[in-house]
């Protein structure tokens, strides 16, 4: 159970999720939509169970997954959408894969 004081806390409260479909990403960002200020997709995380179960760094390497979650949240949310992402084998391929998930 979250408790929050949305008086207090208006616009600086971000819920982040571990998630591999964007059809999971959107099912739980519409739970907390109304009471969150933005979602923040974790493509990060190198622990065992979130790659395991093609969560956070492990969108790092299906990056179509990853481009696809950012994008079907930001056309279905009222809220803005980011990506916490690792850097990549190159500046380039960083660069890259942050403006596929910005289009």
């Amino acid at each position: 159970v979250l408790r929050t004081n949305r008086e207090l806390e208006r616009g600086r409260l971000v819920c982040q999720l571990g998630v591999a479909s964007a059809e999971h990403a959107l099912a739980a960002a519409k739970v907390v939509e109304a009471d969150v200020d933005q979602i923040d997709i974790n493509m990060g995380c190198p622990k065992k169970f979130s790659v395991q179960g093609g969560m956070g760094a492990a969108l790092l390497k299906n990056q179509e997954a990853a481009v696809e979650i950012v994008r079907t949240l930001a056309q279905n949310l009222s809220i803005p959408v980011s990506a916490k992402i690792r850097l990549l084998e190159t500046q380039e391929k960083t660069v890259a894969f942050a403006k596929a998930m910005e289009e």
